[in-house]
């Protein structure tokens, strides 16, 4: 075997090492997906537990129909301009100190003053 067989070897071995390294990567990289994907999925159902039993007190206890809550969740869609399904938050200027906020917040976070077009 000549010097260039062993650097083609070497180069092989090397390549093939990477290889093997970035497999075992992809696959913690996996696992680590996969894992929070479950939490988010656990934390979803919290959240649909909870949306749940609110949703049953407040009818119980009110005259509220889900008509009612079917209303009130297009509106909040519609907030910000879009029937999509999701709460946007839009960036507004603050009619006080005129900088930039986000509609999610109720007051600005520069100034405190009450944001307009707040999703809530």
């Amino acid at each position: 075997m000549d010097l260039f067989d062993l650097y083609q070897q070497k180069r092989i071995w090397d390549a093939e090492a990477k290889a093997d390294n970035a497999g075992r990567d992809a696959a913690h990289a996996s696992e680590r997906v996969a894992t929070e994907v479950r939490r988010l999925e656990a934390k979803i159902d919290g959240l649909a537990l909870i949306c749940e039993a609110l949703w049953e007190l407040l009818r119980e206890r009110t005259q509220l129909t889900d008509d009612d809550i079917r209303k009130k969740m297009q509106e909040i869609d519609l907030r910000d301009g879009v029937a999509d399904g999701k709460i946007t938050s839009v960036a507004t200027e603050c009619r006080k100190c005129q900088r930039k906020t986000f509609t999610r917040n109720p007051v600005c976070m520069y100034c405190g003053e009450p944001v307009t077009g707040v999703w809530r």
